[in-house]
């Protein structure tokens, strides 16, 4: 995905030098490439790294996560494809491991790579300079850093990563210390990442953790270039902690728009860093998109199509007088309350498998299928217009406009894009979307909706 210039000259910058506050370990000017960091130390120190003076830095954040070392633990052995650790065993504790970091990083004008802390900046920088006006890759590297001590409780998730603009997914890393011992802390429903959003609208969705890392019930400690567990400790089935990273080098995660990378919580701690290469300053797409939803669920007759399409809207009766609803899936631990809740939208998107899940399912806290909910919002418009509804969703669905049935939807084979011609008046218009979630997608339970107005 990066395309580098075949001619350069090669340079390496040095420091061994204490300091106190914060240090530049390298200060180059481009056009160039940085082909690897050695560095020493780590706990306690910030590695901030900024290319051609962006005013935000595309790398600020502790050392120690950046090179898949978390949750404070002693340095391990790491060897994959984006870096190195390697820990001096000969002195026990007072070991000093080595970082290296093989991920590119392009820059056209200049590339500022400052450690912050104290102690000593022992470093090496060996980089490729270009000739002046070369043609370089758009792409810049960029780490985001998340921390969640604890995240929210079983049947939740949390934000790895959400950015706008065109780029690609580089990799993931991401450490889990267990805090709720009711079952393997693997079991978290899996990885939901929603792209392009504002353009284009699709959808990669996971297992469990340890299947979006490519191990198999649970993991073990092994290490190859793209997938690996350089730390884990196994107390038992319920009591496991671990660090693991995916490297996506032979299948990147394009896009071009957006990109919300989310995982599957129970309660543990969780940290993570999301390696991704983007553009600088893209161009920011127009959309309008309805930012507030209110949904209510669960109803029956999700999995008959004759049944979901007869079924209308429940109406004005209050929430305490519908009736409690067993699972058909667990039907002897979950019993289902219709509820109502509100969801904000995240780049025209709105997420449901999160907020209807089997909760007291022993293991896997699973979307809930063959069933409905009613997803409402307000689309404002300045004037009488015409336009189009482009609504994308897995499964089906039926559509009104201020009561008006507007469109009625269906397919079986993951997420679908269609677009629905509408007249909006001046002002508020209310928009009605009846879905469901059924079992026969490629979508492993996906669920979730993305509505424009184009």
């Amino acid at each position: 995905m990066i395309s580098l210039p075949t001619r350069f000259s090669t340079h390496r910058v040095n420091i061994n030098k204490g300091f106190s506050g914060s240090i530049d370990i390298a200060n180059l000017e481009g056009p160039g490439c940085i082909r690897h960091i050695w560095l020493l130390f780590g706990k306690d120190r910030r590695l901030e790294i900024q290319v051609d003076g962006a005013p935000k830095s595309q790398i600020d954040l502790p050392q120690d996560p950046f090179f898949g070392i978390m949750h404070d633990r002693k340095p391990y052995f790491v060897d994959c494809a984006a870096f190195t650790v390697l820990p001096n065993p000969v002195f026990g504790d007072q070991g000093v491991p080595g970082y290296n970091l093989w991920l590119p990083i392009p820059f056209g004008k200049s590339c500022r790579i400052t450690l912050h802390g104290s102690g000593t900046a022992d470093a090496m920088v060996d980089w490729h300079k270009y000739d002046k006006g070369t043609t370089l890759t758009p792409y810049r590297l960029h780490a985001d850093y998340r921390a969640y001590k604890p995240a929210p409780a079983r049947g939740g998730y949390v934000e790895l990563a959400n950015v706008e603009g065109e780029g690609f997914v580089a990799g993931v890393v991401a450490g889990y210390v267990q805090r709720d011992k009711r079952d393997m802390v693997f079991h978290t429903g899996g990885m939901t990442i929603l792209l392009d959003g504002e353009t284009d609208p699709h959808a990669i969705r996971g297992h469990n953790v340890e299947d979006d890392f490519g191990f198999t019930w649970g993991f073990n400690d092994r290490q190859s270039r793209w997938i690996g567990c350089p730390w884990h400790e196994n107390r038992g089935r319920d009591d496991q902690d671990g660090v693991f990273y995916r490297f996506f080098g032979p299948d990147p995660i394009a896009f071009r728009s957006s990109l919300v990378f989310r995982t599957g919580c129970r309660g543990d701690d969780v940290e993570s860093v999301v390696y991704a290469y983007r553009m600088e300053n893209p161009a920011k797409p127009k959309m309008q998109a309805p930012l507030k939803w209110r949904v209510t669920g669960l109803f029956m007759g999700g999995d008959n199509w004759d049944a979901f399409r007869k079924s209308e809207y429940i109406g004005n009766i209050p929430v305490d007088q519908w009736a409690v609803e067993p699972d058909r899936n667990y039907p002897a631990k979950d019993n289902f309350k219709i509820i109502e809740t509100t969801l904000q939208s995240d780049h025209g998107w709105i997420d449901l498998q999160n907020v209807f899940f089997a909760r007291d399912h022993e293991q896997t806290p699973l979307t809930v299928l063959d069933r409905c909910a009613y997803a409402r919002t307000t689309v404002v418009s300045d004037s009488d217009r015409r336009a189009t509804l482009r609504l994308a969703l897995d499964d089906w669905a039926i559509v009104w406009l201020n009561g008006k049935k507007v469109a009625t939807l269906r397919h079986e084979d993951g997420l679908k894009v269609g677009r629905i011609p509408i007249a909006l008046k001046k002002g508020e218009n209310e928009l009605l979307v009846k879905t469901n979630n059924i079992e026969a997608t490629p979508n492993n339970r996906l669920w979730v909706i993305n509505c424009v107005i184009e």
